[in-house]
């Protein structure tokens, strides 16, 4: 496959903040976008109007990606785009739960999102890939999971398994064309639903010795970077944008 012949970009959880930003890096390198969201179908199509302002294709679609019909989905509509070329998966759920007081069913909630959503994207998409010979599949990662919080076992745990499935599966297709990392935004300055706390309560580096959050499109550059021309030498890895709040 000439990879930069129509390429075409998923983008999961692109209504607003580093998702939409990783729209607009992408869409700058040449790729046409599906843009996804669960709900806010403003803010997609905001998205929507960013990319068509820069001269590529953009189509939005909602739904529930917990559900395998919506990966099957997202393929379906992408397709009409061109080449499905790469998977961002962005879209995450960040509660805030003491473990005291956590039920099964708000784990169960975040684990859906953060991490069975991965499985049935990257089942959808995969097959795809390898027949292109091609493909850049990056999966988001948490700060927290590895400097730990207080009231985020779920999301901790789930973003630790975002890393070993990053890992296992980058090992799995490391010789079919398709790179597959995973990036960890450190303190970025986003727009939180009030369901994430009202403050992140890490034991260290509360703010990043650089002196200033992050900005979401420091994260969408180096999720463009992953999906660039000259990264096929940069599989399994775990990269942090983070101003110098954990070094692995």
């Amino acid at each position: 496959m000439n990879q930069n012949s129509n390429r075409v970009a998923i983008v999961t959880g692109a209504a607003k903040n580093i998702g939409r930003a990783t729209c607009e890096s992408l869409s700058k390198l040449g790729f046409n976008i599906l843009v996804h969201a669960n709900t806010d179908k403003d803010g997609a199509n905001e998205t929507v109007d960013l990319i068509k302002k820069n001269g590529l294709q953009a189509h939005r679609i909602i739904g529930d990606l917990t559900k395998p019909d919506t990966s099957q989905e997202l393929v379906f509509e992408a397709k009409k785009l061109g080449n499905i070329s790469a998977l961002i998966n962005n879209a995450s759920q960040r509660e805030f739960n003491k473990f005291d007081d956590m039920t099964f069913d708000q784990w169960r909630f975040v684990m859906s999102i953060n991490l069975d959503s991965l499985f049935h994207t990257c089942k959808a998409v995969i097959p795809i890939m390898k027949e292109n010979n091609w493909g850049r599949i990056v999966n988001l990662g948490g700060l927290s999971a590895h400097i730990s919080a207080i009231g985020r076992a779920h999301v901790i745990t789930s973003k630790s398994a975002v890393v070993g499935f990053t890992r296992a599966l980058s090992m799995e297709y490391a010789e079919t064309g398709i790179t597959i990392n995973t990036v960890v935004p450190g303190l970025i300055d986003t727009v939180r639903g009030a369901s994430a706390g009202s403050s992140l309560v890490h034991p260290s580096h509360s703010n990043p010795p650089v002196g200033r959050k992050g900005f979401p499109i420091e994260v969408a550059t180096m999720i463009a970077n992953l999906c660039g021309p000259n990264s096929d030498f940069v599989t399994g890895q775990t990269i942090h944008v983070n101003g110098g709040s954990y070094y692995p």
